[in-house]
């Protein structure tokens, strides 16, 4: 096939530290090359990718990192222009828009198909570009699939990682981990509370945006004392690799309906149980009391930490290899396209939202064999065409390869 991936312009492909949205358009692009595809990447031009690599900026731009460009939407969007100008000269048999609003509103007169892979939360606001928008779309999770439109979407397809990337260890080295920016809605206060509350060392690792320094200066930083609360900063992949094998908990204690999450898969690829808090996408990733503890609050995780010794580690590397793959992630990500391209993807309905999907993409029907993530049906949802609860589901996946 060939295949656009456009990417967001606010980090290089794949990123020098943050970025979760960037490295899984690296992993997604460079297994489709590995097998074969005519991937292009639409990136900053720094990206490193053994596909074909377009950019129209030679750098990636943060929201608040230099003066000169106040709106590096606009970069953003001038590269979802340059995806879909290609697309319309027929350059590609899909696109496959990581680019968010952007990429969607010029989706809409794109005559090539369109997959977007939702990375973050939906926002009321943005329902007219939804309302004009033709094709599909799909979230890394059930939880997150289920707040966006039911026009065109199809099944949740868990994020995948190199687990051979994250070095395994069986035992932690006695600290509690936070690894993420340093917002409120990713609650670092609450992770420096129940360390204290449960007498363990805490290391902190993440980025400090612009919009959030005010909130750091005054609820986490004051904390930091080098000792028993450590601040290393923005962790590039090496550094976070070794933080994380070395933990006893990655503690994610999250204020907001995270849509997925890929710092706790990571956690789990080294061996290191998740004590995270029961919301958003949480309990589809954490088996709890097996591969960490789903937890109501800090009473909840100060209690789960004086269980960790329940916690078979080798479990949780078992548990990364069998369900958050790479090549998992892309072998239905393959399905998918190839369900798009015959006109015939089944459209998906969590049960707990009331009713069918309702709408298609441009030229669709319903589809008798459905393309989902084993996982997410049996947990969250059905696909309309498709048996429920998974039996034969993913079949779909393995005929195609």
């Amino acid at each position: 096939m060939r295949i656009a991936q456009l990417a967001p312009t606010y980090e290089r492909v794949p990123p020098v530290a943050y970025g979760g949205t960037e490295l899984v358009v690296h992993l997604i692009t460079e297994e489709l090359v590995r097998r074969g595809h005519e991937v292009t990447l639409f990136a900053s031009g720094d990206s490193v990718t053994t596909a074909r690599l377009v950019a129209v900026t030679p750098r990636p731009y943060r929201h608040g990192a230099g003066a000169t460009l106040a709106h590096p939407e606009h970069i953003h969007l001038l590269n979802a222009r340059a995806c879909f100008r290609a697309a319309a000269d027929g350059a590609f048999d899909i696109v496959h828009n990581h680019a968010g609003v952007e990429g969607l509103v010029l989706a809409e007169t794109s005559t090539t198909p369109v997959l977007t892979t939702c990375h973050m939360a939906y926002v009321p606001e943005t329902a007219p570009a939804w309302d004009a928008y033709p094709w599909f779309h799909n979230a890394p999770s059930a939880a997150s699939g289920a707040t966006f439109p039911a026009r065109g979407r199809l099944a949740p397809i868990h994020h995948g990682i190199d687990v051979t990337n994250h070095p395994f260890s069986a035992r932690g080295e006695g600290y509690l981990l936070f690894l993420g920016r340093l917002a409120p809605v990713k609650g670092p206060e609450v992770a420096i509370e129940v360390a204290r509350r449960s007498g363990r060392r805490l290391v902190l690792a993440g980025k400090i945006d612009p919009e959030d320094r005010p909130y750091a200066e005054r609820a986490v930083l004051p904390a930091v004392d080098g000792d028993r609360i450590r601040f290393v900063g923005e962790a590039g992949p090496v550094l976070k690799a070794r933080l994380l094998a070395g933990a006893d908990a990655l503690l994610f204690p999250i204020a907001w309906e995270e849509p997925f999450g890929l710092v706790m898969i990571e956690a789990l690829a080294a061996g290191t149980p998740v004590v995270a808090f029961a919301r958003a996408s949480v309990p589809e990733l954490i088996d709890d009391g097996l591969t960490g503890f789903v937890v109501p609050d800090p009473d909840g995780m100060v209690e789960a930490i004086n269980r960790l010794g329940e916690i078979d580690r080798a479990r949780c590397r078992r548990v990364a290899e069998e369900r958050f793959s790479v090549e998992r992630m892309v072998d239905r990500y393959e399905a998918t396209y190839r369900a798009i391209l015959s006109g015939a993807p089944p459209l998906w309905t969590p049960p707990w939202s009331g009713g069918p999907s309702a709408g298609f993409g441009r030229g669709a029907r319903l589809g008798a064999g459905a393309v989902v993530d084993r996982d997410v049906v049996a947990q969250a949802g059905t696909a309309e065409g498709g048996r429920e609860r998974g039996s034969g589901l993913t079949e779909t996946v393995a005929e195609e390869r």
